[in-house]
């Protein structure tokens, strides 16, 4: 290692001599005087090159020494340090190594010339010399390796010490894919094959669902039962759990595809896993996490674990159910709560639009007809049901106040709803809700993993086309059968035209039976009409929108880069209306609504799920209509995150 290490510290000075020496035998035969000039050159330059190695060699024996003293006053060598040891200079060079270094790591190899990284390629040297440790893997074992930076006459110098951890890494990871996971599986739609098919077909559908589920886990080591029909529990490890998710739990295809006699049945399942120290906190996960699940349409598995929530699934389009004993119900426990209260603040989310607003309004009319004083908190400059609120305060609708009313108005005893959202950082006034008592949710959003979970009434129906068309429902089977004020009731209509484009997306027979009874109570169809009315300017700069929109796989992303009026309006309409161009299956408008915040608007037409794709980027909505903020990003770097999230999309598709 000696001439190594010499040739290692000075190879240009080497080189130089090698030169001279190599032109001194050559001109032997041809200049004598040539040849001993070139031989003189020689020596001297080897005796420089020697000089200044052995030099170097000595410095880095002194580092050494300093940093062993530094580290351990007992030890005066570094090959006496008790770990593997490599002393390296500020470009990753190696200089030093101690004997363990030699016989653990290098099996008795020498690497004296060569850097680091050379040795462990996994890694750089930024990866080393950054960190307070590193884990690597090396010659199949698992290290963690510490530094010590120091300086020695202005020299950075680092030092790095190999821990030897396989025993401990590899039983903690043991320990961790042995823990267990609990899952909840449930057939969305039990009730309705029950109801459609004969007792003995029914037996042989659910007999095909079960077949699937037990195929699908057989070879993953699981305790599968069946504790009700249609419910299923599963209790494994997770290390199994892990191959599930790898296959992004294929059974949910599995069963959506699944035919009895060569029909399809249009079954699909809710799954909820649950992971933690012991079964009992994984079996409330599950619970929670199945929840959630159904919270969100059904159709899908969210799995809980490492504090957070996956999601996967979702693609199946359902239809909402027609019973009617759940609005009935509810409309009767809600009641039964506003007449426990004196005071009722109600508000939807920030920047109000039609269905936030429409509901809104029905509530307070609600708890006003029971003789209960209800307000509505809401932000009318901010708002995006302008001409909305205007035509309500037109027609003597006093019931709205700001941010600071609502403070003054709202005390610890106050009911307050919350519609058209259910997450809390989203709500038109967090000081508000905060301040006020109980609680109580009306919304149609697919449920996210922040939603308000002590509410003493959650009435989530993710089918629904629209929170106004909840509220509809309520009031009609309301046991006060109330009548409604036309300027109520056109407001609930706009509320559904809006989310509903026009009847077009997420209807069903409920939602034409909701309109039919605001018809009955004087909804004015043409002042609807009216309230979504745009000038000049608007038109213009949404076709300027339109006429710049790029397509992107079967999407079309247009960016909003000029200052135009009503802009969060306009862009969400433009995304509407992009959704007319043939082959576009959604629709995306990125636009900058602060200096510090950008806004993507999504709509598809059901035939792609945007509030997955949103979601990517810590939005939500609905399958149809969603968005998301993305901070301190600007237009461009928003455009290559969309289609970071598409991309990411259609590969879990």
């Amino acid at each position: 290692m000696r001439f190594k290490s010499l040739l290692y510290h000075n190879p240009v000075g080497f080189l130089s001599s090698l030169i001279f020496l190599l032109a001194g035998v050559g001109y032997l035969f041809i200049d004598k005087k040539g040849a001993v000039a070139a031989f003189l050159g020689f020596a001297i330059v080897l005796t420089l090159s020697l000089i200044y190695s052995t030099y170097s060699i000595i410095s880095t024996k002194r580092y050494v020494k300093q940093l062993n003293k530094s580290l351990r006053g007992d030890v005066k060598n570094i090959d006496s340090f008790p770990l593997p040891c490599v002393l390296c200079d500020s470009t990753g060079a190696i200089l030093w190594y101690n004997k363990l270094f030699v016989s653990d790591l290098l099996q008795d190899g020498d690497v004296i010339e060569f850097k680091i990284t050379d040795c462990f390629r996994n890694f750089s040297f930024d990866d080393f010399s950054n960190d307070e440790s590193v884990c690597i893997e090396y010659n199949d074992r698992l290290y963690t390796v510490f530094s010590t930076k120091f300086k020695e006459k202005n020299e950075k110098l680092i030092a790095f010490y190999f821990l030897d951890d396989t025993y401990f890494k590899t039983t903690e990871k043991e320990y961790l894919a042995t823990r267990p996971y609990v899952m909840h599986i449930l057939v969305d739609n039990i009730d309705i094959l029950y109801r459609k098919y004969s007792d003995s077909k029914f037996a042989s559908v659910t007999s095909g669902i079960e077949s699937i589920l037990e195929k699908w886990l057989e070879n993953h080591s699981v305790v599968f039962k069946k504790t009700a029909e249609g419910r299923f529990l599963v209790i494994g490890e997770k290390r199994g759990l892990d191959e599930l998710c790898k296959e992004k739990f294929e059974v949910l295809n599995a069963v959506r595809e699944y035919k009895y006699e060569n029909v399809e049945m249009g079954a699909t399942l809710s799954i909820g896993v649950g992971t933690g120290e012991d079964v009992l906190e994984c079996e409330n996960q599950a619970k929670r996490s199945l929840e959630l699940a159904l919270g969100r349409g059904g159709d899908q598995c969210v799995v809980f674990q490492n504090d957070d929530y996956t999601f996967f699934g979702a693609r199946a389009n359902l239809d909402n159910a027609t019973s009617k004993v759940s609005p009935r119900q509810t409309s009767a426990n809600i009641l039964s709560e506003i007449k426990k209260h004196n005071k009722v603040v109600i508000m939807g989310h920030k920047f109000s639009d039609n269905d936030a607003v429409g509901a809104s309004v029905a509530m307070e009319y609600f708890c006003r007809q029971n003789g209960v004083n209800a307000k509505v908190v809401i932000d009318e400059k901010k708002s995006l049901a302008g001409p909305l609120i205007k035509y309500l305060e037109d027609n003597g609708y006093d019931k709205f106040i700001d941010h600071d009313e609502g403070k003054r108005f709202c005390d610890s005893k106050t009911l307050v709803i919350v519609v058209d959202t259910h997450v809390e950082n989203l709500l038109e006034s967090d000081d508000v809700y905060e301040d006020g008592g109980k609680k109580i949710v009306i919304d149609h959003h697919r449920r996210n993993a922040d939603y308000i979970d002590d509410a003493e009434i959650f009435y989530h129906l993710p089918l629904s086309s629209s929170t106004c068309e909840m509220v509809s429902e309520l009031l009609q089977y309301s046991a006060t059968q109330m009548t409604l004020p036309p300027e109520i009731a056109t407001a609930l209509l706009a509320g559904i035209v809006l989310d509903t484009k026009d009847y077009v997306l997420k209807t069903s027979q409920r939602t034409f039976e909701a309109a039919a009874f605001l018809k009955q109570n004087g909804a004015n169809t043409v002042e609807v009409k009216k309230l979504f009315s745009v000038n000049v300017e608007q038109i213009n700069g949404e076709n300027d929108i339109i006429k710049n929109a790029i397509t992107y796989k079967n999407c079309i992303i247009s960016i909003a880069d000029k200052k135009i009026e009503n802009l969060r309006v306009i862009t969400a309409k433009a995304a509407d209306d992009m959704l007319n161009i043939s082959g576009v299956r959604a629709s995306f408008v990125i636009s900058k609504i602060k200096d510090d915040l950008v806004n993507i608007s999504a709509r598809s037409l059901g035939e792609e799920n945007v509030q997955l794709i949103t979601e990517k980027l810590g939005g939500g909505g609905h399958s149809t209509m969603a968005a998301c903020q993305l901070e301190d990003v600007s237009l461009e770097e928003a455009l290559e995150k969309l289609k970071g999230a598409i991309d990411e999309y259609y590969e879990e598709k």
